[in-house]
């Protein structure tokens, strides 16, 4: 959802309803070929969901009645969990990569020439291609890969092109695919390559077409303020609290390392078998942090 947000405001409404529709077919085609062509496999254990309630956990969604634990929350109550999540959690997992995006954006507008990015990935299969290529080994998400794709298009990139960008690079990040293709193998990794390469094509050469047909420049369109169809106060209201959420992340994770940093030297004042047991739960904490980014 994230995503789609940043898109209409750093792109066009065109490619914000063109994005989501091609990864939902993208999914779907990676989907049905894996059951088509990909291996079988036997589950040694049942997943158990999480039914636990989602606003303060005061029932484990198991031992109450749905019916019950409805009347639990009020809908204040509801909304209140749901901002605090976005606040807490959501901004605290966007705001490094969307400011890394708006970093590397501003890169690429300032130095990079706009007759190289119209020369090279200006449009057609050589450009979907070529981008295809950069964007298969890179690290971004969704967030940051759209101030990155907003600038390409301000100098010259066609929408097709930029789309490449904005699925293929989310979606074949080296973690996910090494995952792949430690749990499912090899050709389920070869299943799902194909089928991005191949959608993703597909969707870049209607997305050109689209725009052709409808006349529409994206790089004119991206050039516009989408916001100014809201008021001044508010635009100005939304960047202010945009930063100082940010900002908030970054000072927790600033206090948060320093508090590390100054707690860690006492460890040497206990007893030799103290500080092993300490060694222990640290490394023990740091395993269930890693598990939870």
């Amino acid at each position: 959802m994230d995503s789609i947000a940043l898109t209409y405001s750093l792109l066009d409404p065109v490619i914000t309803v063109i994005r989501p529709l091609t990864a939902f077919v993208t999914a779907t085609v990676a989907g049905i070929a894996e059951n088509l062509f990909g291996g079988s496999y036997s589950r040694t254990s049942e997943i158990t969901p999480d039914l636990s309630c989602p606003v303060d956990g005061c029932c484990d969604g198991i031992d109450c009645d749905p019916k019950e634990h409805a009347r639990h929350h009020t809908f204040l109550e509801k909304l209140r969990a749901g901002a605090m999540f976005s606040f807490d959690e959501l901004m605290s997992d966007l705001a490094t990569w969307f400011m890394l995006g708006i970093l590397l954006a501003g890169v690429i507008s300032a130095l990079v020439p706009e007759s190289f990015i119209s020369g090279h990935f200006g449009s057609g299969v050589v450009a979907y291609l070529g981008m295809l290529v950069v964007s298969l080994p890179m690290y971004v998400c969704a967030t940051m890969s759209t101030p990155i794709a907003a600038a390409l298009v301000l100098k010259g990139m066609s929408p097709g092109a930029a789309l490449v960008l904005l699925i293929a690079g989310p979606a074949t990040n080296m973690a996910t695919l090494t995952t792949v293709a430690g749990i499912l193998g090899r050709r389920s990794l070869a299943i799902y390559l194909l089928s991005i390469v191949a959608c993703t094509l597909v969707f870049a050469f209607l997305t050109d077409a689209i725009y052709s047909g409808l006349g529409i420049s994206a790089q004119a369109a991206s050039a516009l303020n989408t916001g100014e169809v809201l008021p001044a106060w508010l635009e100005m209201s939304s960047a202010i609290l945009l930063a100082a959420l940010i900002l908030r992340v970054m000072w927790l994770r600033v206090t948060s390392f320093l508090t590390r940093e100054t707690t860690a030297p006492h460890a040497g004042h206990h007893h030799h078998h103290e500080h092993d047991h300490d060694q222990h739960d640290s490394g023990c904490d740091s395993a269930h942090e890693t598990g939870d980014t």
